[in-house]
């Protein structure tokens, strides 16, 4: 039997120079949390890691503290100078992210 439910969050990477550009498509929460912090831990692990990442959520649909702590994590390790930037995140992403008190954290661009 093949399962026809779709993915609840899909993940894809890009990398230009020292930024990758992380393009989130569904829900970010505790059940999906590990695909960014897999992708993450890639590219922070990586033989040159980027000095920023660039996370592309115009198709995040949904997202929640759980979600986003592969992201605070994240933005933690990156070198000085570099950081997370949240780009294109819907209004309900907005309003979380603000009242988590992590825009500044995330460089939310909203």
């Amino acid at each position: 039997m093949v399962d026809a439910t779709p993915p609840l969050l899909r993940v894809s990477v890009a990398r230009s120079g020292d930024v990758a550009t992380i393009r989130l498509d569904g829900e970010l929460d505790i059940a999906t949390a590990g695909q960014v912090e897999e992708a993450v831990g890639h590219l922070l692990e990586s033989e040159s890691p980027p000095r920023r990442i660039v996370v592309d959520a115009d198709r995040l649909a949904f997202v929640d503290v759980s979600g986003l702590a592969p992201l605070t994590r994240a933005a933690h390790r990156l070198p000085s100078g570099g950081g997370i930037q949240l780009r294109n995140a819907r209004r309900q992403v907005v309003r979380v992210v603000r009242l988590l008190d992590l825009a500044d954290q995330l460089g939310l661009d909203h």
